[in-house]
């Protein structure tokens, strides 16, 4: 793949398309941006968009519009006045025929490696073109050039402007930072006390930012926490950190267990004993009401699992205890799984317990096992060992398995 004329090819496109525009005369732009690049695993890498907007633009468009953070319209560049698709052009084809070829020719990690390029590639198109234009009269003093992604959030855009102009066009996440950068030097229970004060918050420091760090050092953190789980009127936070954090000491287990059971809120019940699974306390889990029973013991089927201080690896033999013990919750149990596999991301750990799955009784845990043995990003030692389990599971009872075991093969075997 040919970075160096795509990055050319953007910078000359975004170039002359904003040299356009300020021919015009409108009114100075404060930003432009590369964005709307839908990308897709092993199918799509979508060259960007272009766009840019004026401060003018931004009053007369959204009069009422205060917020300035990232997650505002005025950094939002499908909010803008002016869009193009610039990639549309002819001179465009070649370099995405090449591109799309180069990213799937070679399975997952082959695409993930020429996305991390792709994402270079972009964004030094954008500092360049923010250079090129930063002395222009029809721009203003901080005029910036960003790629601009949700799922890359501020960090993308950060890699084609300069700090100072981080500090200049970005005030909330610039406070943001420093407060982390403050707050990292102060002694571990302090740091506790913080994030757990901003778990229920969804501006600055949110509570996302809070569990990432409390999943990661929750154990000065954990009066709190069983504090928020007994009283707070949102306790699944608290409940799913002390889950994730692998903290099983007995204050923790004996107030999970109690919440799982008399807590109001069904969402709460569900969380406490989705942390308890989290925490392996599958003896108590088996005795419960069904609800609590299969939330705790499908936990680490889940999505959430993989946020988790310590890596999950599948285990069947809780689920097969389960079912064996309580046949009434089997049609919870495969409900549950069913809402899982869409979630699953095999490792290698994972292959022996997934092809011992596809030999289980209980349909539920062979029609997750076949899915969770298609995934074309093993390594190869467990790739084959998984395209020999798909195979025999071809030959199943169930029909849903042998179809998902179909789409396996074909997926696996593709080159």
């Amino acid at each position: 793949m040919n970075w160096k004329a795509l990055e050319q090819a953007l910078f000359d496109a975004a170039r002359d398309t904003l040299q356009t525009l300020l021919d015009e005369g409108v009114s100075p732009l404060y930003a432009a941006a590369f964005h709307a690049s839908y990308r897709e695993e092993e199918a799509v890498l979508t060259l960007p968009c272009f766009a840019a907007n004026s401060v003018q633009a931004l009053s007369e468009d959204y009069p009422d519009e205060e917020d300035e953070s990232f997650s505002s319209v005025k950094w939002n560049p499908a909010d803008w006045r002016w869009d193009w698709e610039i990639c549309a052009a002819a001179q465009f084809t070649p370099l995405d025929d090449e591109l799309q070829a180069h990213a799937n020719r070679l399975g997952p990690r082959q695409w993930q490696a020429a996305e991390r390029r792709f994402l270079v590639t972009v964004s030094r198109a954008a500092r360049a073109l923010g250079r090129h234009f930063s002395q222009h009269p029809g721009v203003t003093l901080g005029f910036v050039v960003i790629f601009h992604d949700f799922a890359g959030d501020i960090a993308l855009a950060k890699r084609s402007i300069t700090r100072q102009q981080f500090k200049d066009n970005f005030p909330v996440e610039w406070a943001i930072e420093n407060t982390l950068r403050e707050v990292s030097v102060w002694p571990h229970d302090e740091q506790a006390a913080f994030y757990v004060s901003r778990l229920h918050c969804s501006h600055g420091i949110s509570g996302e930012d809070a569990e990432r760090w409390l999943i990661a050092n929750g154990r000065p953190a954990q009066a709190a926490l069983i504090e928020q789980v007994n009283g707070h009127k949102n306790p699944t936070p608290a409940a799913r950190i002390l889950g994730l954090a692998g903290i099983a000491d007995e204050p923790v287990i004996q107030t999970l267990r109690r919440q799982a059971m008399e807590a109001n809120e069904q969402s709460t019940r569900n969380w406490c004993a989705t942390a308890l699974g989290y925490l392996e306390d599958v003896d108590w889990l088996m005795q419960q009401a069904p609800d609590i029973a299969v939330s705790g013991i499908c936990a680490n089927f889940a999505g959430f699992r993989w946020r988790s201080v310590k890596p999950p690896v599948l285990n069947y033999r809780p689920l097969e205890r389960l079912l064996e013990q309580r046949p009434e919750v089997r049609a919870a149990v495969e409900e549950t799984l069913e809402d899982a596999c869409g979630q699953i991301d095999t490792t290698t750990a994972d292959v022996s317990e997934a092809s011992r799955g596809l030999a289980s009784p209980h349909v539920a845990i062979r029609r997750h096992a076949v899915s969770a043995l298609n995934n074309r990003g093993l390594l190869p030692d467990a790739a084959l060992r998984a395209i020999e389990a798909l195979r025999r599971a071809t030959q199943d009872t169930d029909e849903q398995v042998c179809y998902i075991a179909g789409l396996g093969l074909e997926a696996m075997q593709r080159r």
